[in-house]
């Protein structure tokens, strides 16, 4: 089957997907993702093992087995959410969302160089990307292509059907600076494990987590203001909330304001799922990435 046809196919689904009428909706998601939790066990196990590292001293066993499998439900959801929401107008879509604290990015917009969001894998994050659109301010976002052409041409397309600009990651340094430089918004997510390489060790609910540099770097080369922002649900209503500015650290120091800005903004995340731990994306494992490694064994000669 050629990519034009998939394509075609994939938009058929999202389709009746989302004629289905909400409560049916939320019952099949309700359905699809208690089975999910039950059926994959590398997945129910990375959720449970984050949470109770986490949430283990605040929380008993059995909350935390329930929120790990509302975590499945919520993520069953998005589904139908963004497969509801692709047959909306553009006033409708964002009348179904609330946007508070707007007054810090626009705060930080009026600084005159361009503002970098730092969001996470919470509520329905991919809704939120068109929904920046309620705003008023033209959104950019960071993303990393898909291999499979199909399915990165239909979400490209849901993704940008209000107004925002997605900006594939890989060689995008040179361009996201001029957005900046031109007074854009540029989003991103900077709660996924990288490689060592990739990033620096910093702590995430008290454990070391690698998280990519790249945003710390970028922050510090062209001073733009850095503002966190999360989306949760209420049924078929969502919030967006915009927080305070964090302070880009920057002494002279490169190494070691790197990792201190990494740290603030990742400490700033944290801060973002303690408001709804059942809403955030604990199905990655987020500690993959280990800040030791095994010493080679040596063969006896």
């Amino acid at each position: 089957m050629k990519d034009e046809q998939i394509y075609r196919l994939l938009k058929r689904m999202i389709f009746f997907m989302g004629i289905i009428p909400i409560p049916v909706a939320d019952f099949f998601a309700r359905v699809l993702g208690r089975l999910w939790f039950r059926i994959d066990k590398r997945h129910r196990n990375i959720t449970i093992d984050n949470l109770t590292w986490a949430f283990g001293r605040e929380w008993s066993e059995e909350k935390i087995e329930q929120t790990a499998r509302q975590v499945f439900v919520n993520i069953a959801s998005m589904l139908f959410e963004v497969a509801w929401s692709a047959r909306l107008s553009k006033s409708r879509f964002l009348s179904h969302f609330t946007v508070k604290g707007l007054r810090h990015v626009t705060a930080a917009h009026a600084k005159g160089k361009g503002v970098l969001v730092i969001t996470c894998h919470m509520g329905n994050f991919e809704m939120l990307i068109p929904a920046i659109e309620g705003t008023g301010l033209k959104g950019y976002a960071i993303y990393r292509k898909l291999d499979f052409e199909p399915l990165e041409h239909l979400i490209r397309r849901l993704r940008q059907r209000f107004g925002v600009t997605m900006v594939p990651m890989r060689g995008a340094a040179g361009k996201l600076e001029d957005i900046l430089a031109s007074g854009g918004v540029v989003g991103t997510l900077i709660d996924q494990n990288v490689d060592w390489y990739k990033g620096v060790f910093v702590r995430f609910f008290g454990r070391p987590a690698c998280t990519n540099s790249g945003l710390a770097k970028l922050a510090m080369k062209t001073d733009a203001p850095v503002v966190p922002l999360y989306t949760i649900r209420h049924g078929r209503q969502f919030i967006i909330q915009f927080l305070p500015e964090v302070p880009v650290t920057v002494t002279g120091d490169p190494i070691t304001d790197i990792e201190t800005n990494t740290q603030q903004f990742t400490t700033a995340v944290e801060t973002m799922v303690r408001q709804c731990p059942d809403q955030y994306f604990w199905v990655h494992n987020r500690w993959k990435t280990k800040p030791w490694c095994l010493w080679p064994k040596q063969e006896p000669r």
